[in-house]
């Protein structure tokens, strides 16, 4: 029997090293990733899933892209080609400590025009971070994400949820460092913390809390004058709570 669960009820899982992770993707790119992603969670189950091969030739539809992100039908086509083509080149970075990995999101990417789709395969190194998961991970629902319009609220949104067990479970904040945060929401070199404050953290707070069902709140921490540190807050809006 046919799967007809719509693409936004599946979920997007990865390892919580992957998500802490910075990502070098654009929103556009950031959708069409997350979309394969909830892909290779439609296909759990299967039997081939334990190999390799169910992770090649993830197709996405324009149709069906533009109906999970709300893109007008005139303008899907070209943007899913404007993703394909850069996700090539795209890589992740993964810092521990002074060592920093650096992989490719995809081995190939394909645009396949008169048909309207693209297929994505990923690389065995990003593989394992999305397959035969430990408990150290994350997921979500790929609708609970699909309205924001930042790369910013998606990737903090990502981190928040990576640490929302942690919340709740010591009933407290988790501690990172600014530089840390600012690694995996890729903000700008130059940017200060109040740049960081102002044009990332604020307003993806704020979008996250409307669209995305989670209330994130933090302090600063210093060392000297300088802000060094931050405690963030996250816990889950119910749906009596959310913002009209």
């Amino acid at each position: 029997m046919a799967d007809t669960t719509e693409l936004s009820e599946y979920n997007v899982s990865m390892s919580n090293k992957l998500v802490r992770a910075a990502h070098a993707l654009k929103l556009i790119e950031k959708r069409l990733i997350a979309t394969a992603i909830a892909k290779v969670d439609s296909r759990k189950g299967s039997a081939v899933h334990a190999h390799l091969s169910a992770f090649q030739k993830v197709r996405i539809t324009a149709i069906e892209f533009g109906e999970t992100y709300g893109i007008d039908q005139t303008n899907v086509y070209r943007e899913l080609k404007a993703a394909a083509d850069d996700l090539f080149n795209r890589q992740i970075t993964i810092e521990d400590g002074k060592k920093y990995t650096k992989m490719r999101w995809v081995s190939s990417a394909t645009y396949a025009e008169s048909a309207g789709y693209v297929e994505l395969s990923f690389t065995p190194e990003v593989y394992p971070h999305l397959h035969a998961l430990s408990r150290e991970y994350t997921s979500y629902k790929l609708k609970n994400a699909a309205a924001l319009q930042s790369v910013y609220s998606w990737r903090l949104y990502e981190l928040a949820k990576s640490w929302l067990d942690y919340c709740k479970a010591k009933q407290k904040p988790f501690k990172i460092q600014l530089k840390d945060l600012q690694h995996a929401l890729e903000v700008p070199e130059k940017y200060t913390w109040h740049d960081t404050r102002k044009r990332a953290i604020d307003p993806a707070i704020i979008e996250i809390a409307q669209h995305a069902g989670l209330k994130i709140s933090y302090s600063v921490i210093k060392t000297g004058r300088a802000i060094t540190a931050l405690d963030i807050s996250v816990s889950e809006i119910s749906q009596m709570q959310l913002p009209l």
